[in-house]
């Protein structure tokens, strides 16, 4: 229902008004009455009016000087104006105030009706563009979302026909620059305000809400993943903007964590890329820096850009690796050795005592403890994912993490065997679980993996759905198809499509394009069109006529 101010200095008037256009109509209310243009005004400085009615001659102010008034300060108000035939041209002078209509006197009941019935109607339309409008914001808001999460699934036919989707909303997305970044909870931080462990679930999604409203002001896109990380997606047309937005980004978010109610927050970022189909790669690499948080934990923005962070990250993940090893051979003695080597390379680079942070903590730590804590949260972390453990015996590893801590820190500062101990006897808590004997080969997971992609790379599938057909975490299997196919899963799935494409147009020289790209997976013909030449060298149609074409 719309609100109408009547303006009269007739009684009569206004009274008639209020009293009859409730009854003519249900698409308004009279919801306030004046009896000159003065009262008028300190009314519409009070509440809200979507029509004013008002005569043309009163005291004081009159109307045409109340339409000028509503015409600069509330334009979005509709007036109408009563006049008697001697001032029709008087009111005439009204439409250089966006007068929208008048009524002449004496009133007639049919006239009012219809003018209010056709005013109701333009206020539909008016109300209906702002609620599409608003709506058209929330759908690019939503494509965007949409749009990152398919970059983290690895689905790229879905990511393309995102990108198709936003450049339709008149928004430039596929020629430009792109980084990528991980915002999480500092673990250490996690741990010392919430030493069990076992409810993080509340700070994960307080940081996403704070990342979704900056990012709303930077235009960019933030999206809360399961795994305790929020995603942000970054766009610039010239490269050189992205490291310093991402760094505009976390000091923002640094001011809003900085309260000590939230952890600290860590971002690692990717590097920067300008073909969207390099996106899933993005997050391979994030995920790739992990270690890095053991060397710069004071440095908020983590990135790989030195070749001393390449050969460090290298040299954890192969340690990790081993140590993995040694935990799926219950091997104690090389669990020792090796935890032992992680510990001298992490002190060797970075040694890490206590921090003023932790000084002020609910627990804490002494000097070198902090150290320990998170190397064991790492490892925790490294061996429960490789695993596919379950949470709760992340918890358990946790727990332990934390008695041992608790047994060996009244003996004063840790040296290198106490730190050996403590994380060997973490570690080997998990020997025992049902999961660890459970877990299939690589190999076999791998060629189960080949075979599911073989029967389904016509369909829009992802990294995720073949996963789930494997019964393992998504990161689990990216892992796997670099280290036993020596390729990420988009570019064997990029492969295969291509391959059966090559193979269809070869054999069989009549068939349509768009046939071909249904039949290989791709959601546009244009999209098909563009990768089949990104990776041949030529066209379809050219690859049909028999032209030449570069084998990758």
């Amino acid at each position: 229902m719309y609100h109408i101010l009547v303006v009269d200095d007739e009684k009569l008037m206004r009274t008639y008004l209020a009293d009859n256009i409730p009854r003519f109509t249900d698409r308004f209310q009279v919801s306030g009455v004046a009896g000159d243009g003065l009262e008028a005004i300190e009314l519409l400085r009070r509440q809200h009016f979507d029509v004013v009615i008002t005569d043309i001659k009163m005291p004081e102010v009159d109307g045409l000087s109340l339409a000028k008034y509503i015409a600069d300060n509330y334009p979005g108000i509709i007036v109408i104006i009563i006049s008697g035939y001697d001032d029709f041209e008087y009111a005439q002078t009204a439409i250089r105030y966006h007068v929208t209509d008048y009524l002449l006197k004496p009133l007639v009941d049919q006239n009012l009706t219809v003018l209010l019935e056709t005013i109701a109607g333009r206020l539909d339309e008016q109300h209906s563009h702002a609620f599409l409008s608003t709506a058209q914001n929330s759908t690019q808001t939503n494509l965007r979302e949409a749009l990152l999460e398919a970059v983290l699934a690895q689905n790229t036919a879905l990511t393309y026909h995102l990108f198709q989707q936003l450049e339709s909303c008149g928004l430039p997305c596929e020629k430009g620059f792109y980084m990528l970044l991980q915002c999480m909870p500092d673990t250490l931080d996690l741990l010392i305000k919430n030493r069990n462990a076992s409810d993080t679930t509340t700070d994960h999604l307080r940081l996403n809400q704070i990342l979704k409203a900056l990012c709303l002001s930077h235009g960019s896109t933030a999206l809360y993943n399961t795994d305790g990380s929020t995603y942000v997606l970054l766009y610039a047309p010239d490269s050189s903007l992205l490291p310093n937005r991402a760094q505009e980004l976390y000091r923002e978010l640094a001011k809003q964590t900085s309260s000590g109610r939230l952890p600290k927050v860590t971002v690692y970022g990717s590097q920067i890329v300008n073909d969207m189909m390099m996106l899933p790669y993005a997050r391979q690499e994030i995920h790739r820096l992990a270690p890095l948080s053991l060397f710069h934990h004071d440095c908020p923005l983590l990135s790989s850009q030195t070749e001393e962070d390449e050969a460090l990250i290298h040299a954890v993940n192969a340690l990790s690796e081993q140590i993995y090893t040694d935990y799926l051979t219950a091997s104690a003695d090389h669990l020792y050795l090796d935890i032992g080597k992680l510990i001298s390379l992490v002190h060797q680079n970075a040694p890490l005592g206590e921090t003023a942070d932790l000084k002020q903590s609910a627990c804490p730590l002494q000097a070198g403890y902090a150290s320990i804590l998170r190397l064991g949260s790492y490892l925790i972390t490294a061996v429960c994912g490789r695993a596919r453990l379950s949470p709760a015996y992340q918890r358990k590893a946790y727990a332990e993490l934390f008695r041992q801590i608790d047994l060996y820190m009244p003996a004063g500062l840790p040296d290198e065997t106490t730190s050996r101990q403590i994380l060997t006897n973490t570690i080997s808590t998990l020997v025992s679980s049902p999961a660890r004997s459970l877990s299939s080969e690589p190999g076999d997971i791998a060629a189960k993996a080949q075979k599911y992609i073989l029967s389904h790379y016509q369909e829009n599938i992802s990294l995720s759905d073949v996963a789930a057909h494997c019964g393992i975490n998504s990161s689990y299997l990216s892992d796997l198809f670099h280290k036993t196919l020596k390729e990420p899963y988009t570019k064997y799935l990029l492969r295969i499509r291509m391959e059966q494409a090559a193979r269809l147009l070869r054999q069989t020289p009549d068939i349509r394009i768009y046939t071909v790209a249904e039949q290989t997976g791709f959601v546009s013909v244009k999209h098909f069109n563009a990768v089949f030449k990104k990776y041949y060298g030529v066209t379809p149609k050219e690859f049909m006529r028999g032209k030449n074409y570069e084998h990758p």
